[in-house]
């Protein structure tokens, strides 16, 4: 007997913790809210105002900063340096000697041509007062017309010779003026590839010279929007670290597609205004005129889903969350926008992307000064 009370006693202690249970499970799960009662949370940033109007077409490019004249100067002789006059960062005028070579050897062969061409000026005079004085033998019958006409032809054969040996001067006068190294241009020395006492070759490169005065952008165009380029082009470019925009006007188009990437190389003069520097990085815009521009609703194009299969976004409408179906009119991917079609004007269009199972709930948005006071 006392076992079997023992039993039911325990069989009843079972069944009320069991109860309890039930009853603290009942109670948890009448206190806690569903999770689809809450509201979404967003910040201002998190959503952008549908806006009408129309945008220009533009097609992006990258670029640098260089110097319209630019130029190398090369030794055309072989020979030792002795002296070099200029240095990086130097600026030099056109004609200005940035270095002298050894012309020993040329003054030698100038020399030489010199004297032979002084030889035969004097031989050729000699040949001239030969040919005057067999002319009058000649007509006095002292001498045959063949003995005259062959001192005709050694004179001619003399002044031949002259021309001859001139351009042997020539060529050594050139040859010594080589030695002497000078600027072809106005400019400014970016590169220095000799120094005092080096021995130099003929087609060695000693200087690189640009003029900063006048600086223009070279960049370049896939081919498919080539079309779009020409002579007098606008253009809007920044410089590498900075957001405002600067105007210019395309100069020059290459006839001719680079091999490697199938671009279009153009260069471009920009606004006196803008603070260049040679070699300096720019992204810019080709910007056509076009007569016909979509108009419709601008949206950035990140907040587009599925843009190229079946484009839709995500907006607030009446503080729900609506999945809509859009129809994109153009894309502008230099200012990261497009124009669709399918929107109210009174939307706002989230940046956000969500779950479908998000849609049609309710959204809240907290304003940029709630947000800071709730960080702070």
């Amino acid at each position: 007997m006392d076992i079997l009370k023992q039993q039911n006693i325990k069989f009843s202690l079972i069944i009320l913790f069991l109860i309890g249970l039930s009853a603290c499970q009942k109670e948890t799960a009448e206190s806690t809210p569903t999770a689809t009662n809450e509201p979404i949370e967003l910040i201002a940033a998190d959503v952008v105002h549908v806006k009408s109007g129309s945008l220009a077409d533009k097609s992006p490019f990258t670029g640098t900063i260089q110097a319209v004249s630019q130029t190398s100067v090369q030794s055309q002789v072989s020979a030792t340096a002795l002296q070099v006059s200029a240095d990086i960062g130097q600026s030099v005028s056109k004609g200005q000697v940035l270095a002298r070579l050894n012309n020993q050897d040329n003054n030698a062969r100038l020399a030489q041509a010199r004297a032979n061409l002084a030889a035969a000026k004097a031989q050729a005079q000699l040949s001239k007062s030969l040919v005057d004085r067999k002319r009058r033998l000649w007509q006095q019958g002292f001498i045959s017309k063949l003995e005259y006409e062959q001192s005709q032809v050694e004179y001619r054969a003399q002044a031949e010779q002259i021309k001859a040996e001139q351009a042997n001067v020539n060529i050594a006068e050139k040859a010594s003026q080589d030695t002497v190294i000078r600027s072809p241009i106005n400019g400014v020395i970016t590169n220095r590839q000799i120094e005092q006492g080096q021995t130099i070759a003929a087609g060695q490169t000693l200087f690189e010279i640009v003029n900063p005065s006048k600086l223009e952008i070279k960049a370049s165009l896939a081919v498919a929007e080539a079309y779009k380029l020409f002579v007098g082009q606008n253009v809007e470019f920044r410089l590498q670290g900075d957001t405002k925009l600067y105007p210019a006007k395309v100069t020059r188009v290459s006839p001719v597609a680079d091999q490697a990437s199938r671009n279009i190389t153009f260069y471009a003069e920009p606004s006196a205004q803008a603070p260049l520097h040679i070699g300096a990085f720019v992204e810019g815009s080709i910007i056509r005129n076009n007569k016909q521009q979509a108009s419709g609703q601008i949206i950035p194009l990140k907040s587009i889903r599925h843009i190229d299969t079946s484009p839709y976004v995500w907006v607030i409408r009446e503080q729900k969350l609506l999945k809509i179906e859009v129809d994109v009119v153009q894309k502008q991917t230099a200012d990261q926008l497009a124009i669709v079609s399918g929107l109210q004007n009174n939307d706002l269009v989230s940046l956000i992307d969500f779950k479908h199972d998000d849609a049609n709930q309710t959204v809240s948005i907290k304003s940029q000064t709630a947000q800071t006071t709730t960080n702070k």
